[in-house]
């Protein structure tokens, strides 16, 4: 059973139609994994080993009815625990919120579930999702499995998804964006992170940081397994589909006609580690390879200044959503977090219209200057994982090429890139227009097709 650890969701769903394997044995070596692995990685707050084992069971009983839901049917998945499953526990990162029960199911775990996917447990993530250092002090923080002497930072805010799939906990689980927390999670454990445009993917039952630019995406080993995701969650099962599945394959010509930008590196405005910027050069010969058109140019704006005012807004939009308990020195919250959200308490209600405005028109700025192109690389972080001990919770430099999608409503995908000279993985990312998810996808797996970094896996145990 060790050789479905760390395979693919496109690989266990072959062996399941193959009949190489069961679901319900699937299930049981995967939560054997977490039982094992978990205490150490920290990356599950709780798993629910019964309800997995059922679902299992009714996979297998579908299969052998001729009546499998498709390629998710039988898949053992993680959620991030900002998502509400009906009778279970809710925290959203929260000490305080640790008996808080969900009444309802999100829309996505029933999209899943309902392709039959089987939920094995919750993620892990940042005190309501509002960190890019992927740290917790109160509930704690996952460890990064990439070096097994240091705790090292995992990112955030989907810290616990990032570490599940990178460990071989699971092989894919949901996460949520909000100015990086799928990307930077996915960039430091060395997996393939998809963050979605606004509005994609439905965010009923997921609880909000910012309703203005939250999204839910999938994180996983390759980009044709997110592929996969994405459709279970857009589409119920065997609804007819324009298809969003690209299989990789080694044709020079498979990006022929496209055209990906690449950011100079003299426009990165900010140190980024020697390996980071290897790993952009070394993608962007694979797209130059498979036939695509590659030019240099920076975007029209400032990535600090995006950063910056897509910081306040999610800071204004948060104190509007915690305002009623966040100040309360009773209620047991984390201080970084506190503070972050105490942040947007000054932002008035005049400011918090003109950010509106802003992040509109910089919709439209990014739309037009992405008319002609295809996509955007640029790197995910500017280095690799730090070790716990160095974090400045001041500061958010992980954000630094990820919070500018979020801010001009664009979509990304985060792409393994190689190692640094300590063997911590490094990312770039794909950037494109709202609605681009799919030539995302495309290029993702072209380039996947081409490398082989997708492909490897941290030593855990």
């Amino acid at each position: 059973m060790e050789q479905y650890a760390f395979a693919s969701i496109t690989e266990l769903a072959r062996s399941l139609a193959l009949s190489n394997v069961t679901a319900e044995s699937l299930t049981t070596f995967f939560l054997n994994r977490i039982a094992n692995l978990n205490p150490v990685l920290h990356a599950f707050v709780c798993v629910f080993p019964e309800q997995a084992l059922a679902q299992a069971r009714q996979s297998d009983e579908r299969r052998q009815q001729g009546k499998a839901l498709g390629m998710l049917d039988g898949i053992p998945l993680g959620i991030k625990d900002l998502c509400d499953i009906e009778g279970t526990i809710t925290t959203c990162g929260s000490r305080q919120w640790e008996t808080r029960i969900s009444s309802g199911t999100a829309d996505v775990v029933q999209r899943l579930q309902a392709h039959g996917a089987v939920i094995i447990g919750k993620t892990h993530t940042v005190e309501f999702a509002f960190g890019g250092w992927g740290t917790n002090p109160l509930q704690g923080t996952p460890r990064n499995p990439w070096d097994r002497n240091l705790h090292r930072v995992p990112g955030g805010s989907s810290s616990g998804s990032g570490v599940a799939v990178a460990a071989g906990l699971v092989p894919g689980a949901l996460g949520t964006d909000t100015g990086g927390s799928v990307r930077i999670p996915a960039a430091l454990n060395g997996i393939t992170g998809l963050k979605t445009t606004v509005g994609l993917v439905n965010a009923d039952g997921v609880f909000p940081l910012s309703r203005k630019l939250d999204s839910v995406g999938p994180m996983t080993r390759t980009a044709d397994d997110a592929a996969l995701l994405l459709q279970a969650l857009t589409h119920a099962p065997g609804q007819e589909v324009q298809s969003v599945m690209y299989p990789g394959c080694d044709q020079a010509d498979q990006l022929a006609g496209m055209r990906i930008c690449v950011l100079p590196e003299e426009d990165y405005g900010v140190p980024v580690q020697r390996a980071v910027r290897l790993g952009l050069r070394d993608m962007a010969r694979m797209v130059d390879m498979a036939g695509a058109t590659i030019i240099r140019e920076a975007p029209p704006f400032n990535f600090q200044q995006a950063m910056s005012d897509c910081g306040k807004l999610i800071a204004a939009e948060g104190w509007r959503v915690h305002r009623d308990y966040i100040q309360d020195p009773d209620m047991l919250f984390g201080p970084f977090v506190r503070d972050r959200l105490m942040s947007g308490k000054s932002i008035s209600d005049m400011q918090y219209q003109d950010l509106l405005e802003a992040h509109q028109k910089m919709q439209a700025v990014w739309t037009q200057w992405m008319a002609d192109k295809d996509a955007l690389m640029l790197p995910t972080t500017p280095s690799s994982a730090i070790p716990l001990a160095q974090v400045d919770e001041s500061v958010t430099p992980l954000g630094t090429f990820t919070r500018f999608v979020n801010w001009v409503k664009g979509c990304a995908l985060a792409l393994p890139a190689g190692f640094d000279q300590t063997n911590l993985p490094v990312s770039v990312q794909l950037t494109g227009k709202a609605g681009d998810e799919a030539k995302l996808l495309h290029i993702g797996s072209t380039i996947q097709s081409l490398t082989a970094w997708h492909s490897y896996t941290p030593v855990v145990g």
